[in-house]
């Protein structure tokens, strides 16, 4: 803030809290310099709702204790720390080939934001939704367009099972835990190893869920049918 600007936030000061005002010319030449000192760095405004003056509204409304500059900065570091936050260092209108001049436009963008001079760029922000391709696959439950789930299909046997299940209205099998082999929900059956070279106990996963497992989410199945 400028000279005038803390001169003004103290005349405002001092016409909502009388205790902040002082009737000495001497006392009140000390004080503007003395708040000059500490708030030079304070915007009166600034980007993102900051206001110092209803920063020091708020303070004598809620604390009993007149205000002091400090209950102005800290407020404005907190606020300055936010904006920071959300700034995303858009990039300059400089050749990158230039080092040193990029990096100083990158700081000069840094500056404006911690100073209240410019507001935050917040260029990154998705703020029209998703595509409309990717909302429609969002809607279907499908993250994949269908060629590329087929495509990767050889991949991933245990999801192009459960896939194909749902298509055909069979039962999910890993929807549910298995009782032979201990699978968890989610997770292909396993089943020992038995090639020369591998330790005792060593598992590997199954191609298919055992039968139990399909019998058991059969089960499951129909009784949330009776259910409903």
């Amino acid at each position: 803030m400028t000279r005038e600007e803390v001169a003004a936030l103290l005349a405002y000061a001092g016409r909502i809290d009388p205790r902040t005002a002082h009737l000495d010319p001497a006392e009140t030449t000390a004080q503007l310099t003395h708040w000059c000192e500490l708030l030079y760095d304070v915007p009166a405004t600034a980007p993102g709702g900051w206001d110092a003056a209803a920063v020091l509204r708020r303070h004598v409304a809620s604390s009993p204790y007149p205000v002091l500059p400090v209950d102005i900065t800290r407020p404005w570091i907190a606020h300055r720390r936010t904006l920071l936050a959300r700034h995303t260092d858009p990039r300059p209108n400089v050749d990158p080939d230039d080092v040193a001049g990029y990096q100083d436009a990158i700081r000069a963008q840094r500056n404006a934001v911690a100073t209240g001079q410019a507001a935050p760029s917040s260029a990154r922000q998705l703020t029209g939704g998703p595509h409309p391709g990717v909302a429609a696959r969002i809607g279907t439950g499908r993250a994949l367009p269908a060629g590329a789930a087929a495509a990767l299909a050889p991949f991933r046997p245990a999801r192009a099972a459960r896939e194909a299940a749902a298509a055909a209205g069979r039962p999910d099998a890993l929807a549910v835990p298995c009782g032979w082999c201990r699978a968890p929900v989610g997770e292909q059956c396993r089943r020992r190893t038995n090639a020369a070279g591998d330790q005792p106990g060593n598992w590997t996963r199954r191609r298919t869920p055992h039968p139990s497992r399909k019998d058991a989410a059969a089960a499951r199945n129909s009784r949330r049918d009776h259910a409903a």
